[in-house]
């Protein structure tokens, strides 16, 4: 029987060495046969062949184990199963590293080959043998108790592909295996979908697996991994294309992915990827989670960035991807994951931050004398405000600097400047510059002059393109110095007050329906200047409107009242040929996504003017 054995079995064995023998090879695969296969089944020539090969295509995979002794010993674990790729390896790693899911036991030996036995089955079969040495008596209790259950898993594994890969992922495979399996599923994405993927999302998966963490890859299962890494690929892909047909508009792509985090021991956590694909248009611009994160917030405020999550690529189209989770730990919705869909587009183009290089500028001091005079001229009476000019200086790394001048009418026993900063404990640093006294009122009381320098951090006053908002910043100073010495007057920002009371109202008055970033691009875009606290909030607020109009259409839009008309479009190369007082003719132009608008708004009672405004209005964007 053995003899018949040895004939019929066939190894395809190509060595790259030639000291070694196949002969050795085909002696330890021929010999687990004989231990696995039972000799009835071995027998070539029986009564029934085809009820042989029945029964032994029913009988695999064929798994036996030795008999556990009294420790220490060895357990060896032999198998026999048809072909499939990485078989054996799956069975490796299950019996290496789950027969005790605590520790590695130690393998003494591991043997694997392929092999025919062509009177019993026409497939090509793999024989296996493993033996792991057991140090004690608790590790072979152990064993002995997981042994059936991985028997079963090992079944299961090595007849299907699918069934290897979860069973691997529930018992928590390792990085380097998860690396091997999204290795062949993108791999097989190509193989079919080669119209969609190319050879470059290799490129894309490296990139990725190199940059992300390795908890990153641990609490999330491959197919979610796979299916990041195509869809980073397909996103780049569709924003190279609508670059190549329309270079110079801004394209944003967006891609959501619904998945669930395990941590050891915790529940799953519902988490929402989010893939965004964007291209430049100009130089210095950046976009980074920070500036996405902030866009998703303006639509879902309590959300936040799961941590460790984020992954971008700094090509010249970017890609960028991050979950985010709800603190209550919820699931999102359809109708949330709609919002994001429509709304993020659009507001990410605002988002997109302009590097600007710093500016060199030395402080003027012949312009720091002219303003402490003018402020002492201000001063005549022992009752009069102490008077402030606020100028901003420079931007240091993450610092605003500014200069302050106050004046003010103290008696000869009144604390410093700088002592009343210490006693109020103000947010506000005190950066001592100069103090003069610079004149007297009633000859007992003194004007002083004091020079004093702050430092504010940028990230309080950044809007959502990570602008500084220098505005709020010298609110912020002027209201610390009023906590510190009581009412004081403005006296370089009378207008700034002026503005922004009449932007406030604007603002009121649109409430949710106006992007308070655009709002403020279209407000201080308005000219002639003084029209911009001049003009009541109504026609401001229908002026506005006029352009969203314009914007969501892009087209020209025409408004008309008794006595006003508002007209908004996209720019045109022509110019409105048209004179009017500067009190009845308003203007803007600005850009909104990448696109120029201009807009118009005259004013008049007049139906000859209004006429004859509508008529120039039409030669110049009809």
């Amino acid at each position: 029987m053995f003899a018949q054995l040895e004939e019929q079995l066939e190894f395809e064995f190509q060595f790259a060495c030639p000291y070694i023998e196949a002969e050795y090879y085909r002696e330890g695969a021929q010999d687990l046969i004989r231990r696995l296969v039972p000799n009835d089944l071995l027998e070539e020539g029986g009564v029934d062949l085809p009820l042989q090969r029945a029964r032994f295509a029913d009988i695999l995979p064929l798994i036996s184990w030795s008999e556990l002794t009294k420790a220490p010993c060895a357990l060896s674990v032999l198998l026999l199963c048809k072909y499939r790729l990485n078989a054996c390896h799956f069975f490796y790693d299950m019996v290496s590293r789950w027969l005790l899911p605590q520790k590695r036991v130690n393998v003494e030996l591991f043997f694997a080959s392929d092999v025919r036995l062509p009177h019993l089955s026409d497939d090509l079969l793999c024989v296996a043998e493993i033996v792991v040495h057991l140090k004690s008596a608790a590790d072979v209790e152990e064993v002995r108790r997981n042994l059936h259950a991985i028997e079963t898993e090992i079944r299961l594994g090595v007849v299907s592909n699918y069934h290897a890969r979860r069973i691997l992922e529930f018992k928590g495979l390792s990085t380097d295996g998860k690396t091997a399996m999204i290795q062949e599923k993108i791999g097989s994405l190509i193989q079919s979908h080669s119209k969609d993927f190319d050879q470059g999302i290799f490129s894309q998966m490296q990139q990725f697996l190199i940059c992300v963490r390795e908890d990153f890859k641990t609490l999330r299962d491959y197919h979610h991994i796979s299916r990041i890494i195509s869809n980073l690929h397909s996103l780049r892909k569709f924003i190279k294309q609508n670059v190549l047909a329309y270079p110079n508009k801004r394209h944003v792509i967006f891609k959501f992915l619904k998945t669930k985090l395990t941590h050891t021991g915790q529940r799953e956590k519902p988490v929402l990827g989010v893939l965004a694909a964007l291209n430049f248009l100009r130089e210095h611009e950046v976009f980074e989670i920070a500036h996405l994160m902030s866009a998703i917030q303006k639509n879902l405020p309590r959300v936040k960035l799961v941590e460790g999550s984020s992954f971008v690529d700094r090509a010249e189209e970017k890609t960028l991807y991050l979950e985010i989770e709800k603190p209550e730990g919820t699931d999102f919705t359809l109708e949330e994951i709609q919002l994001l869909k429509i709304s993020l587009p659009d507001q990410v183009k605002g988002h997109i931050e302009q590097l600007a290089h710093p500016i060199f500028m030395p402080r003027n001091e012949e312009e720091v004398l002219r303003n402490i005079m003018a402020l002492s001229r201000q001063l005549r009476f022992v009752g009069d405000l102490p008077h402030i000019i606020i100028s901003f200086d420079e931007q240091k790394g993450d610092d605003l600097c500014f200069s302050v001048i106050l004046l003010r009418v103290i008696g000869e026993s009144e604390p410093s400047l700088q002592e009343l900063f210490q006693s109020k404990k103000s947010p506000l640093k005190y950066i001592p510059d100069r103090v003069r006294r610079v004149g007297h009122v009633r000859r007992k009381y003194v004007k002083e002059a004091t020079v004093f320098r702050t430092k504010l951090p940028s990230t309080q006053f950044l809007r959502s393109d990570r602008s500084v908002d220098l505005i709020k910043a010298r609110s912020f100073i002027l209201a610390e110095v009023a906590n510190v010495v009581g009412e004081v007057r403005d006296y370089n920002g009378g207008m700034i007050f002026k503005l922004n009371e009449s932007l406030s109202c604007l603002k009121n008055v649109l409430g949710k329906q106006a992007d308070p970033i655009l709002l403020e691009k279209f407000f201080y875009s308005i000219v002639p200047i003084e029209m911009r606290s001049s003009l009541e909030t109504e026609p401001l607020k229908q002026f506005y409107l006029t352009l969203m109009q314009s914007v969501k259409s892009e087209s020209l839009q025409v408004r008309q009242e008794p006595t006003r008309i508002y007209v908004a479009a996209p720019k045109k190369k022509r110019t409105l040929e048209f004179s009017a007082p500067p009190h009845q003719l308003v203007s803007f132009q600005m850009d909104i996504h990448d696109v120029a608008y201009m807009g118009y708004l005259f004013v008049s009672d007049s139906k000859e003017e209004q006429s004859a405004f509508l008529a120039a209005m039409e030669r110049a964007f009809l």
